[in-house]
């Protein structure tokens, strides 16, 4: 398979990401990642700048491998995030929502490299102009925020990389060795995954619930809640009917947001009244495993698939 300049770009083995879940992506996920030879990310969205660097050292104490962390653009707090992350000499940054024209400059300065999340096209060419190093080209068939557009995978794939020099990761809906061989050969450089790390031995800010939701999940356990407002993708159940039915009296994002907040991630132990965010791509989970085989099994099965279409 042809080689991936992200490889080289953030000196990793395999060009699988982890996505930047928040609540749930912390130190020792990313670590985790980051040793089976894919870049691992901290999500700082849960996080102060000081327990960022707290969740940092974390990370840095159970690996010596680069890793990420995801910053949302829209925090008030951002530049503090950003400045933690320099502070404590990471090597790339995750940017995603708003522009990341204000801070790609200070932190290519800094040493790091700046990878930012899009949804469709026109967004892509925006961001390539900014600067930054790589574009997150994320579908609609992802866990969390849905865009607006509700482009899929793999149509906003290849429509990015026709419109932009640099390199493209794709994420949304990929969940094994085909899906990786499928976004590469639609011109991607590498992946972004969430859901199936969820679904690791590795991930302990989950519990036993939300792992056991994601393994009875089929294809069409997710829905996407409070479009218009908020548009999250979670597992449709009681919780995301309640959702709906608030957003359908006129709640504003936020306030969707804080009513979820309280049921998300470690906190979503029932099976019917919890948030369980998660991609379209639970449906083909049906064990936990650990992060070191979910990442095998996508580089090797790939490899093979390819040689079997050759």
């Amino acid at each position: 398979m042809k080689e991936s300049r992200l490889c080289s770009m953030l000196g990793i083995e395999h060009p699988i990401i982890l996505g930047g879940m928040g609540g749930i992506s912390d130190g020792s996920l990313a670590a985790a990642v980051s040793e089976a030879g894919g870049l691992g990310t901290i999500a700082s969205m849960s996080y102060t700048a000081e327990e960022l660097k707290a969740e940092i050292d974390k990370g840095q104490s159970l690996t010596d491998k680069p890793f990420a962390v995801n910053v949302s653009l829209l925090r008030p707090d951002a530049g503090d995030l950003i400045e933690a992350v320099l502070e404590k000499g990471l090597k790339t940054v995750i940017t995603a929502a708003g522009s990341p024209k204000k801070f790609t400059a200070a932190l290519k300065d800094g040493g790091a490299t700046v990878m930012h999340v899009v949804a469709n096209v026109s967004m892509a060419m925006k961001i390539a102009e900014a600067g930054v190093d790589a574009i997150i080209a994320e579908g609609t068939e992802s866990g969390g925020v849905a865009s607006r557009e509700e482009i899929t995978t793999f149509t906003l794939i290849p429509q990015v990389v026709d419109v932009v020099d640099i390199p493209v990761v794709a994420a949304g809906g990929i969940g094994d060795a085909r899906g990786y061989l499928a976004a590469r050969a639609l011109g991607a450089e590498g992946v972004q995954v969430g859901t199936i790390f969820l679904a690791s031995k590795e991930c302990q800010t989950i519990g036993d619930v939300y792992k056991h939701v994601l393994i009875e999940a089929d294809d069409a356990a997710t829905g996407i809640a409070g479009r218009g407002a908020i548009g999250l993708r979670m597992i449709k159940n009681a919780f995301f009917d309640e959702v709906e039915k608030a957003a359908a009296e006129g709640k504003s994002g936020g306030e969707l947001f804080q009513f979820m907040e309280s049921k998300m991630g470690a906190a979503a132990k029932d099976a019917d009244n919890g948030a369980f965010v998660c991609g379209q791509v639970t449906g083909m989970i049906r064990e936990i495993r650990p992060v070191k085989d979910i990442i095998r099994d996508i580089v090797d099965g790939a490899e093979s698939a390819l040689k079997e279409l050759n």
